[in-house]
């Protein structure tokens, strides 16, 4: 483990990525301007793999966040199907207890 700050400081600017990275990069960069209302997920993977270099690591962060997010959309999912089985069944629907 590096406890140098200027050392580690000093690996990271000699560090280049590759073209194939660089051109991933820049293709992150105009789909977030485009998106920008997933700026903030970015960021918050962004903060997420800044703890660690370990690909594993990195991958485990990665579908840690996909997971959380799914299960969101699945949430979101379910309480569009109640309220669509609500209107077809001709009730009124019921507000939700989520906030």
């Amino acid at each position: 483990m590096i406890f140098d700050t200027r050392q580690l400081q000093r690996i990271e600017s000699q560090r280049r990525e590759s073209p194939e990275v660089e051109r991933l990069i820049a293709q992150r960069t105009r789909f977030l301007e485009e998106h920008p209302h997933l700026m903030a997920l970015q960021n918050e993977i962004d903060s997420l793999l800044s703890t660690t270099v370990d690909p594993v690591k990195r991958l485990e962060i990665l579908f840690m966040v996909m997971t959380e997010r799914l299960m969101e959309l699945r949430s979101v999912f379910g309480e569009v199907v109640r309220l669509a089985d609500s209107v077809a069944m001709g009730h009124r629907p019921i507000p939700s207890s989520r906030g």
